[in-house]
C-alpha cells in the first residue's frame, strides 16, 4: 500500500519507529537515574544493589508500559485482548505472592493429610505428627540441612542416625569412635558420639543436638530420641497426633 504517489506506509514506520525507541528509552533511563537517589549520590550506572534495583525496576516497567500502550494503539482489539489476559495473570502472580505464607502453610497440610510424617505447623514453634498406620510416629526432618526420615522414639536417650546416612550429613565416618555402650532392641551394641548441627521439624529447629551414628547395618532409620526432644518446652501425645511445641 502507498501513501501518495511514491511514498510506502511502512517506510514512514520504520522512521517513526527509528525515532520513537530512542526517545523513550533515554528518557525512561533519565527518569529512571533521577530516582535512584539524591543528586550527590547518583552514578551514570548505578552499582550500588539498592539503586541497582530501583533503576531496574523504574527502566523495566516503563518499558513495558510503553510498548504495551503502543500495541494498542496500533493493533487495536486484539492486543487489548492479549493484555487484558497478561494483566489477570500479572495480578494473580501477585496475589499469590503476597498469600505466599498461607499456600504454604495450605500446601504442607494437604501433604501432612497424605504424609502423617510431614510435619504440620499449627502455630509459631508448633508442629504436629500423626500416627501411622503401624502406631509409630515419623517425621520428615532436617538434619544438618539435609532430608532425613527420623522415627520418634521416647525410649531412645539421644538422636540416633543410621551410619549410612552419615556421610550425607558432612560426617566423617573414618573418624568414629564407636566407644559409647547402648542398649537396643537386638541387644547391647557400641554407638559413636557426635553433635548435629541442627536438626529441624517443620517450624522448630534445635542446634548443637547430641547424637550418635550406629555401627554398619545396625539402623535402618534414624531415631528421633530423648537428646531432641527433651529440649522442647512440650512433647504431649493427642488421640494419635504427637504436638511438638518450642
Amino acid at each position: 500500500m502507498w501513501l501518495g504517489m511514491d511514498q510506502p506506509i511502512w517506510g514512514n514506520e520504520v522512521r517513526i519507529a527509528a525515532i520513537f525507541w530512542p526517545i523513550v528509552l533515554s528518557g525512561l533511563w533519565l527518569i529512571a537515574w533521577a530516582l535512584t537517589g539524591p543528586s550527590g549520590a547518583r552514578n551514570l550506572f548505578p552499582v550500588d544493589q539498592s539503586q541497582l534495583i530501583v533503576f531496574l525496576t523504574v527502566f523495566g516497567s516503563g518499558a513495558i508500559i510503553v510498548a504495551a500502550l503502543r500495541l494498542l494503539i496500533l493493533n487495536g482489539a486484539e492486543t487489548q485482548r492479549h493484555a487484558v489476559i497478561w494483566v489477570a495473570v500479572m495480578i494473580c502472580l501477585g496475589l499469590g505472592y503476597g498469600s505466599r505464607d498461607r499456600l504454604e502453610e495450605l500446601y504442607d497440610r494437604v501433604r501432612g493429610n497424605i504424609h502423617p510424617s510431614v510435619a504440620l505447623t499449627t502455630a509459631q514453634g508448633e508442629a504436629e505428627l500423626r500416627r501411622n498406620w503401624d502406631g509409630h510416629y515419623r517425621a520428615e526432618t532436617q538434619i544438618n540441612g539435609v532430608d532425613v526420615m527420623m522415627l520418634v522414639d521416647t525410649g531412645a536417650s539421644m538422636v540416633l542416625i543410621p551410619y549410612e546416612v552419615a556421610h550425607h550429613l558432612g560426617i566423617d565416618r573414618a573418624r568414629l569412635d564407636y566407644s559409647l555402650p547402648v542398649t537396643t532392641a537386638n541387644g547391647q551394641s557400641h554407638v559413636a558420639r557426635i553433635t548435629l548441627s541442627s536438626v529441624k521439624i517443620g517450624p522448630i529447629a534445635l542446634f548443637d543436638v547430641e547424637a550418635a551414628v550406629a555401627r554398619p547395618g545396625m539402623l535402618k532409620m534414624g531415631l528421633l530420641g530423648m537428646s531432641f526432644l527433651e529440649r522442647l518446652d512440650e512433647t504431649s501425645f493427642r488421640k494419635g497426633r504427637l504436638l511438638l511445641r518450642n
